[in-house]
């Protein structure tokens, strides 16, 4: 009986979903059946969407569609191999003695005294759409200078009317190098980097004292275009340097992470501007960048959506991979 009972059941199952191409239990709504959409969960809401703060894999499932560094992995090359993804090429690091000569890699490390890494970004890759970019025909930002006033009736960043963007350029890259010394930001490789990088504690140490000056640590926005230091410098509008103290083969690794993507300085100024936190628009909750996705809602208890960023450059597949990936049908 119970076995006939489970027959009929499933055989009535197969009959019904027979009738319809959708599974019965698919939970999403039926307008977005023929739409170009992929849906996914998350365990653990993203709590940091600043690269210069984000650490965690639930994160990274976001800051690797938003953001973009330098370097990237090959998508189907095993072991893991870098290549650009910003940049023209992969960087070959530089070796200086104590005098500036260039020496050889394989010198003794006490007498390395700089290494240097010149890295050349492609030129006309754009930026997302967003307000902080936004300006009038005098190119004049629109929202920069804003008021509590101004801020009635915005409770997302959707609610700001007017979007911008502009193309990313090697200072963009310098300034976020300059945002792990933030003392508000508390970049978790900050000390790390510090070890490494040319200056970059002395600059912490600088902006430390600057934080402190103002009204005990209140002040929100510290333009950090003012601050240069040796350890990360601007050559031109698509070229920048980052110098190390010492020989460090894993850096080129960092490089890939998005603790180096960009960060264009309008942005840091925007979500600084009284008023923003309060409503939780912040760059931990909205991030800027130049990757093919832009996060366009963000409600962590329900639902997050990453829509196609309409200025980006796109990119092909690879052509190379491993060996059996062609008779596989991946390349």
């Amino acid at each position: 009986m119970h076995i006939v009972y489970r027959i009929s059941l499933l055989l009535a199952y197969s009959l019904i979903s027979a009738c319809s191409d959708s599974p019965l239990n698919n939970p999403y709504p039926a307008a977005e059946s023929n739409r170009n959409i992929y849906y996914d969960t998350f365990s653990e809401r993203p709590k940091h969407l600043d690269p210069a703060r984000s650490y965690s894999s639930n994160e990274y499932v976001f800051l690797g569609q938003i953001y973009e560094s330098p370097l990237q992995y090959h998508f189907l090359k095993r072991p893991y191999q870098l290549i650009p993804l910003t940049a023209t090429e992969v960087p070959a690091p530089v070796y200086q003695d104590r005098e500036g000569n260039v020496i050889d890699e394989e010198s003794p490390s006490d007498k390395i005294s700089k290494v240097i890494y010149r890295i050349t970004i492609k030129p006309g890759v754009l930026y997302q759409p967003h307000p902080a970019l936004a300006t009038e025909k005098t190119s004049k930002y629109i929202y920069h200078n804003l008021e509590e006033s101004d801020l009635k009736g915005i409770h997302t960043l959707t609610d700001f009317k007017e979007t911008g963007t502009r193309v990313l350029t090697a200072a963009d890259y310098v300034y976020q190098i300059k945002r792990m010394a933030h003392p508000k930001i508390h970049s978790p490789i900050a000390g790390l980097m510090s070890q490494y990088i040319l200056g970059l504690s002395e600059l912490s140490k600088e902006l430390e004292e600057k934080y402190k000056e103002s009204e005990i640590g209140e002040v929100s926005y510290i333009d950090l275009r003012e601050y240069d230091f040796e350890g990360a410098r601007v050559i031109d509008e698509t070229c920048f340097e980052i110098i190390l103290k010492e020989k460090y083969p894993q850096f080129l690794y960092w490089l890939s992470m998005s603790f180096f993507a960009p960060m264009p300085w309008e942005a840091d100024l925007f979500y600084s501007q009284a008023g923003m936190s309060d409503r939780n628009i912040t760059l931990n909750w909205y991030p800027i960048g130049t990757g093919p996705f832009m996060l366009t809602e963000n409600n962590p208890n329900r639902l997050m959506v990453l829509d196609r960023n309409p200025n980006f450059r796109g990119e092909t597949f690879p052509e190379e991979g491993e060996e059996n990936d062609a008779a596989l049908g991946l390349l």
